[in-house]
């Protein structure tokens, strides 16, 4: 299941755990697992959306909603890119 997952994870534009789930019917915390799991094993790095912007916030045209709306972001490691062409 968990290679299902990253899968879904490298197909998406957009990472939804509840598209996730729904797409391989399965719970969300089914996929919630499964993502502490593949990023325990190295396969995927998940960033939480901590803001370490250095742009002064007066020149940012986010400057209204910094640090207020946190984005997070996966990315699939080279290891997670070798077991997708396995």
């Amino acid at each position: 299941m968990l290679k299902e997952v990253l899968k879904e994870i490298y197909n998406s534009n957009y990472i939804s755990k509840s598209n996730i789930a729904r797409n391989l019917n399965i719970p969300e915390e089914l996929v919630e697992e499964a993502f502490t799991q593949l990023a325990r094993m190295g396969y995927i790095r998940e960033d939480n959306g901590i803001n370490d912007c250095n742009i002064s916030c007066s020149k940012c045209p986010y400057a209204n909603h910094c640090n207020k709306i946190s984005v997070n972001s996966v990315t699939i490691t080279e290891k997670g890119e070798k077991l997708l062409n396995m």
